[in-house]
């Protein structure tokens, strides 16, 4: 599936953040002292489990969360992520367990809902997906639109939707109106629902931010195609084979896939 990333939290300057997180500077009788910060501590350990996940390092990440969950037991972040590790792993029980509970400590929480929505996507539960994506979007502090209702149509796409799958790339394209991505993606479904004109108007638009790339001219082909504009064809074809000519697009016009 082609969903955007889940936003979890910055892997950046994770060393250097080490010392600063896991200490704080309080008042005393005494003057200044030094105390263990169990949430600083908290987040660079889930820092560091996120890191680990990326190199694909299991158990080192399930060592972090654990100690993250000791420090900071009631943290939604923490619950968050923990169940972003069970994804990983294909637990897939124990991780919307863990998004059940990181929603009930904090349930006006847009990414946590964006990233269940992904997972419960992932699982073939459509209609709850959805219910999670629209509900993200709805949270009025929510900044991520674009990105969520470009999930949700991903997602309506895997459900066999076409026209809600537009619907929703749309709106995602009305909030992020310069993203080439959504354009394609808008082409490719507008073009198997016959919406010829939108199609064009769709790869126009990529086409002026974007040099060609194989789906783009894979596109190209399959409107020419539809639209029996046979000059077009003839043209975005060749460009095809003579950029990509190991493209799986490539290898899709030769096997006359565009007729489909």
């Amino acid at each position: 599936m082609r969903f955007i990333l889940i936003s979890l939290v910055s892997l950046f300057f994770i060393s250097a953040c080490v010392s600063s997180e896991t200490i704080k500077t309080i008042n005393s009788p005494g003057g200044q002292k030094m105390a263990f910060n169990p949430e600083g501590a908290a987040d660079t350990r889930l820092k560091l489990a996120l890191l680990y996940l990326e190199n694909k390092q299991m158990q080192q990440a399930k060592e972090n969360l654990d100690t993250a969950l000791k420090y900071q037991p009631n943290s939604a972040k923490v619950f968050r992520i923990y169940a972003y590790y069970y994804q990983k792993v294909n637990e897939n029980d124990k991780a919307e367990q863990f998004y059940k509970k990181s929603l009930a400590l904090d349930e006006d929480n847009g990414d946590t809902y964006h990233n269940y929505g992904t997972f419960l996507c992932a699982q073939g539960k459509y209609e709850k997906a959805e219910e999670a994506f629209l509900k993200a979007i709805s949270l009025p502090h929510y900044t991520r639109v674009a990105r969520t209702y470009s999930n949700a149509a991903v997602c309506a796409e895997e459900a066999k939707d076409n026209k809600k799958a537009i619907f929703y790339y749309g709106y995602a394209l009305s909030h992020s109106p310069n993203s080439i991505g959504i354009n394609l993606s808008l082409a490719k479904l507008n073009i198997t629902e016959k919406n010829y004109k939108a199609a064009a108007i769709n790869l126009f638009t990529f086409q002026r931010s974007s040099p060609a790339t194989a789906e783009s001219l894979w596109q190209w082909i399959r409107l020419s195609y539809a639209s029996g504009k046979k000059a077009s064809l003839a043209r975005y074809s060749a460009q095809l084979l003579d950029k990509f000519p190991t493209s799986q697009q490539a290898l899709s016009y030769l096997n006359n896939e565009h007729h489909d």
